[in-house]
């Protein structure tokens, strides 16, 4: 009875633990996005934190054998789980200020004091639980279970937790498991330890939640991808405007009458004309809709498929923005390059709208996945996609590559940057085809901008540094 009061503290706060790592991500996701650096500093500094846990923990336990100071552990790590949620609402805005490899470190920080405790944790388990000889199987045990939580804290925070409950209530919920593992631990606490516990937790329980409002947010919620907003007065262009984010990023933006807000979607219905009589379009990356419905618009007789990988963005989108089911768009729940590589429909005309945080997803910019979208799309499709980079100068690297990756399969790829300054970053329009394009061009004098990159590199599957460069 006795090592079971050790062993179920231990396999919880191992679950704990990794619901401190994934849930911090996504308190980090909003700010900084979900990059290849903001996951690698989380990792890096939770593994960091946890190993001076391992070093303190045992440290601690050679000079104090006793279950007390275990239950004092697990305190103090409920009450560091529940700050996690404050000290962001402080700190993480700040961060903004910073390039994102630094600022990916500095947010991952607010995870290392509640890591701290977790590994402090095991190193002490052992030593209650070991006699003599037994600390080998003492310790087999502890780190099994320790294990087999942190599993288990995984697959139930990214399937069950993160997609149905708000992050503030996943926080509180670990706090409050972890505070039933130090009671299991040390049943009769001393009374002054309780209290002076109490007297710190009930006030950052009460900050968590009275900072986890928003100005003008009219809606919020976190799915297996992201943490999903809409905000309302957001000014843009010529007037107040209904915005969709996702994580950092602004996904959708519509006017109060249905009329995009970006000016990337208006300039892009301009390439539409070059696919000559399209029956059928592709949108990846549907958001609430807007790019969907500008093309049932342009082409009442056109069918649309959208594809978006997360079902409650189709919902938001349906609900708040102009999104509409009809018997002219079908609506897919897929990644995007899965479908490419899976449909069996062919296309006049595609438009690519798909970002995580500022860049699109690496997996969707290599040139595999541009020899693949080409064998599901008619002779003379139109490819258009929405690209954030600079048009000059030494940020400019993304365009570059994603432009000779084009330029490797379509025999005309066109630019068209929507900002008044190229050195800065800015939504760019790349447009791909082999369709005669001399009347577009035409048309559009001064819009289409001669590109010449200056180097020859693609992005493939092999060698992707898409992600780290788009900021």
């Amino acid at each position: 009875m006795k090592a079971l009061n050790l062993l179920i503290p231990v396999f919880i706060s191992g679950a704990c633990a990794m619901v401190v790592e994934l849930g911090g991500s996504r308190i980090i996701a909003p700010y900084l996005g979900t990059t290849i650096y903001t996951w690698a500093a989380v990792i890096g500094l939770v593994l960091a934190a946890l190993s001076l846990g391992y070093y303190y923990g045992g440290n601690l336990a050679d000079k104090y054998k006793d279950r007390k100071y275990l239950a004092r552990i697990f305190f103090f790590a409920a009450f560091c789980t529940l700050l996690i949620p404050v000290i962001a609402k402080f700190i993480l805005p700040f961060t903004l200020l910073f390039p994102l490899a630094i600022a990916s470190i500095i947010s991952a920080l607010i995870l290392v004091p509640a890591s701290v405790f977790y590994g402090m944790v095991s190193p002490y388990a052992i030593r209650l639980l070991s006699e003599g000889v037994r600390i080998g199987r003492s310790s087999g045990e502890v780190f099994a279970l320790s294990t087999v939580g942190s599993i288990a804290g995984t697959l139930g925070t990214g399937f069950l937790l993160i997609p149905y409950f708000s992050i503030t209530w996943i926080f509180v919920g670990a706090a409050v498991a972890m505070i039933g593992c130090g009671f299991l631990v040390h049943k009769k606490m001393n009374p002054v330890d309780v209290c002076m516990f109490c007297l710190f937790l009930f006030p950052a329980g009460f900050m968590s939640f009275a900072l986890y409002s928003s100005g003008n947010l009219v809606y919020q919620t976190n799915s297996e991808y992201y943490t999903i907003s809409v905000y309302d007065n957001i000014t843009i262009g010529n007037g107040s405007t209904r915005v969709l984010r996702l994580d950092d990023a602004y996904s959708t933006g519509e006017y109060p009458d249905g009329s995009p807000a970006f000016g990337y979607v208006i300039e892009a219905r301009e390439a539409y004309n070059i696919s000559k009589n399209p029956k059928r379009a592709l949108v990846i990356g549907v958001g609430g809709g807007t790019q969907v419905e500008e093309l049932k618009k342009a082409f009442p007789d056109m069918m649309v498929d959208g594809v978006e990988i997360d079902r409650k963005v189709i919902q938001t989108g349906e609900t708040y923005f102009s999104l509409k089911k009809d018997n002219r768009t079908d609506i897919i729940i897929d990644d995007g390059r899965r479908f490419v590589k899976t449909t069996d429909r062919k296309y006049d005309l595609v438009v690519i709208d798909v970002f995580r945080g500022k860049g699109i997803p690496s997996h969707m910019t290599t040139l595999e996945f541009v020899k693949e979208l080409k064998n599901v799309t008619n002779p003379n499709a139109v490819v258009i996609i929405n690209v954030i980079s600079t048009f000059d100068g030494e940020k400019s690297r993304f365009l570059q590559l994603i432009y000779n990756t084009y330029s490797e399969e379509f025999s005309n790829v066109m630019v068209m940057p929507l900002g008044s300054e190229p050195d800065k970053s800015q939504n760019i329009i790349l447009i791909a085809t082999d369709a005669d394009v001399s009347d577009f061009v035409a048309m559009n004098p001064g819009k289409i901008r001669e590109y010449k990159p200056a180097t020859n590199e693609t992005i493939t599957d092999d060698k992707n540094p898409s992600e780290i460069m788009v900021q």
